[in-house]
């Protein structure tokens, strides 16, 4: 009974990470259920539903602007309130923060 079970769960790993592209903001998201993986966006737009209780936000990348009031324009990627990035210049060096962060976070 137990092995049934441990080839049921769903593995804790990267391949299990949905990435919701919105333009300005990027969101890296652990999503265990196949099904809820289909419709990353949805999740996004409503994460406090309950019904995404398993679902983890892993890391999110920002963009920021001067004009808007920022000290900087670029991007920051975090993935916590303690672990974010310096300013990052372009979207695609802020992608790959993003993915590194996503490493990061399957490494703790």
């Amino acid at each position: 009974m137990a092995t049934e079970n441990k080839a049921q769960r769903t593995p804790y790993d990267a391949n299990h990470v949905a990435i919701v592209d919105e333009g300005h903001t990027i969101t890296a998201l652990y999503i265990p259920d196949p099904e809820l993986a289909k419709d990353p966006r949805r999740i996004v737009k409503d994460i406090a539903n309950r019904q995404y209780a398993n679902v983890e936000l892993v890391a999110t990348a920002r963009r920021f602007y001067k004009k808007d009031g920022a000290s900087f324009s670029g991007w920051i990627v975090d993935s916590g309130p303690f672990d974010y990035s310096d300013p990052i210049a372009n979207k695609r060096e802020a992608i790959a923060s993003l993915r590194h962060h996503i490493r990061e976070y399957f490494q703790r």
